[in-house]
């Protein structure tokens, strides 16, 4: 791999795999979580990601004596004030809600990213979250074909977020290095090669039309992503919430940059 791409997969996706389509059983993802942390591509691995109400349940495993993991990151559904301690952990490193969530003072402490609506002006959504001193979070897959954002919706998204200086999340469906079609949806799925390349020139001012077009790069044109991008992708992508780094562990070793 080049040398210039090696900090860009730091730490770049964040354990989602109590998440479907992974699904995993606590116990379980916690161990895979232990393995991947601690295996040959541990520096490509983020926090694991907890909902709020299964923090009883983890500590129940680690109680029994599962792997107990370094960092979370708190999924909050709603704003239960019997819940606010568990922001307060030292393990607790960032949180995540919807964007029509009020979260407690104590959540203040670490980066905290809204989701935003599927639907609806991009601008005025993103400056919700500005207003609220959070990051944007950005869903960008799901089982069927009309839970995928638009290339020009998720382009919308990268120039509002580069234009404020905003970092962001992404999660749901960037399980592969390029946009491709999927046979489980039924529909194309983007590539998580195409989301830095589309925050990199994004990060640089590019107009829109370009980051679309770097969002909808496949495998038989990769170089026209790849040599987009560089150390700006990651100055936008905060992480990739991914149920698992296994598929993009083997597609970048396939593609030679592991």
């Amino acid at each position: 791999m080049a040398t210039s791409l090696l900090p860009v997969f730091a730490r770049l996706f964040d354990d989602a795999g109590l998440f479907p389509p992974a699904s995993r059983p606590m116990a379980e993802a916690l161990t895979a979580h232990q393995l991947a942390r601690t295996g040959p591509f541990g520096h490509m691995v983020g926090p694991f990601l907890c909902p709020l109400a299964r923090v009883e349940e983890l500590d129940a495993c680690v109680a029994g004596g599962v792997p107990v993991p370094a960092e979370l990151s708190l999924i909050v559904s709603q704003d239960e004030p019997r819940w606010r301690r568990l922001f307060l952990r030292p393990s607790v490193v960032q949180v995540e809600a919807l964007l029509s969530v009020e979260l407690p003072a104590e959540a203040l402490r670490v980066p905290r990213y809204l989701e935003l609506p599927p639907g609806g002006d991009v601008k005025t959504a993103v400056d919700e979250a500005v207003r609220r001193r959070a990051r944007v979070k950005m869903r960008c897959g799901g089982l069927t074909p009309d839970t995928v954002p638009s290339t020009e919706r998720l382009g919308e998204v990268l120039v509002a977020c580069a234009d404020r200086r905003l970092p962001l999340k992404a999660t749901a469906g960037l399980h592969h290095p390029f946009r491709h079609h999927s046979a489980e949806t039924g529909g194309k799925q983007h590539g998580f090669l195409n989301l830095l390349a589309g925050a990199s020139a994004a990060m640089a001012g590019a107009p829109i039309g370009e980051v679309v077009s770097l969002l909808e790069v496949e495998d038989d044109n990769r170089s026209m992503a790849l040599d987009r991008i560089d150390r700006r992708s990651r100055d936008l992508v905060a992480s990739i919430g991914s149920c698992s780094i296994d598929e993009p562990v083997a597609d970048l070793q396939a593609l030679n940059l592991l």
